[in-house]
C-alpha cells in the first residue's frame, strides 16, 4: 500500500496513514450519481457502443504508469475517467516521489460529426479528482492522504488511424485539502519527524494532458472502417 513505510514521530506518538481506496471509489461513484443523470436525455440506446482507452504520456516519461476510459454518452457527451500511481526513488533531483490519483469527468464535444466523436475537434467539461501524494526533496517533504481538486478542461483531439488518435487538453481549477510537512533527520536512524499541518488552497492549472488515445470500439462506416 502507497505512504505506508513511513513512521511519523510527534510527541512521542506514531501514526500511519490509512489506506486511499476506499476514498477513491467514493468519488467515482459522486461523480457517476452527479453527472449521468444529466446526460439521460441524450442517450441514444440503438447507437453502437464508443469506447476509448488513453495513456498521459507526460505522465508516461515521468515513469509514472496511468490509464484511462472514456465512453461517449449520447451524440455530443462523453464521461471519461483515469488513475495514476507513480513510485520513483533515488532520482538525482529528489529523494522519492509516491503519487495516486484518481479523476472523473464530462465531456461535450463541439463537433456534430458523430463518427468523429472522440476522435477529432474540441471538447470542454468539468473534472473532479483526489491526490494522494509524497514528495520528499533534499531533507523537507510534503504529505496528504487525500486532497481533492475540480476545475474546466479545454481539450482538443487529432485522428492518426481510425484507430489511434492524440488529444491535448489543459485544466484551470481548484485543489485543496490538509497535508502534512516534515524532516528526514539522520541521527542513530533515519526518521521522519512531523514538522506542522497545513490546509493547501491552490487555484490555477491543475490538469495537462498530450494523451494517446486507443478508440476499442465506435461506430463503422462501410466495409468496417471506422
Amino acid at each position: 500500500m502507497l505512504m505506508n513505510t513511513k513512521t511519523y514521530i510527534v510527541r512521542n506518538k506514531k501514526r500511519h496513514y490509512a489506506p486511499i481506496h476506499k476514498t477513491l471509489i467514493t468519488w467515482g461513484l459522486v461523480g457517476l450519481l452527479f453527472f449521468l443523470p444529466m446526460m439521460v436525455n441524450a442517450q441514444t440506446f440503438n447507437s453502437p457502443i464508443r469506447l476509448s482507452a488513453k495513456s498521459n504520456l507526460l505522465y508516461d516519461v515521468a515513469l509514472m504508469p496511468n490509464i484511462g476510459i472514456e465512453i461517449a454518452v449520447g451524440n455530443q457527451f462523453t464521461i471519461a475517467a483515469s488513475g495514476t500511481y507513480g513510485w520513483l526513488e533515488g532520482w538525482p533531483w529528489h529523494k522519492n516521489i509516491r503519487v495516486v490519483t484518481g479523476d472523473i469527468g464530462v465531456n461535450y464535444w463541439f463537433g456534430k460529426d458523430t463518427n468523429q466523436l472522440m476522435h477529432r475537434g474540441f471538447h470542454i467539461g468539468p473534472y473532479a479528482a483526489v491526490y494522494r501524494y509524497d514528495f520528499l526533496f533534499g531533507d523537507e517533504g510534503q504529505q496528504a492522504k487525500a486532497n481533492w481538486g475540480a476545475g474546466v478542461a479545454l481539450g482538443y483531439s487529432v485522428p492518426v488511424s481510425p484507430e489511434i488518435s492524440f488529444d491535448f487538453s489543459l485544466g484551470l481549477g481548484y485543489v485543496g485539502g490538509k497535508y502534512k510537512e516534515y524532516d528526514v533527520v539522520n541521527d542513530v536512524f533515519e526518521r521522519f519527524v512531523w514538522k506542522a499541518d497545513k490546509v493547501r488552497h491552490y487555484i490555477g492549472p491543475t490538469k495537462l494532458e498530450v494523451a494517446l488515445v486507443w478508440h476499442l470500439f465506435g461506430p463503422k462506416k462501410k466495409g468496417g472502417e471506422r
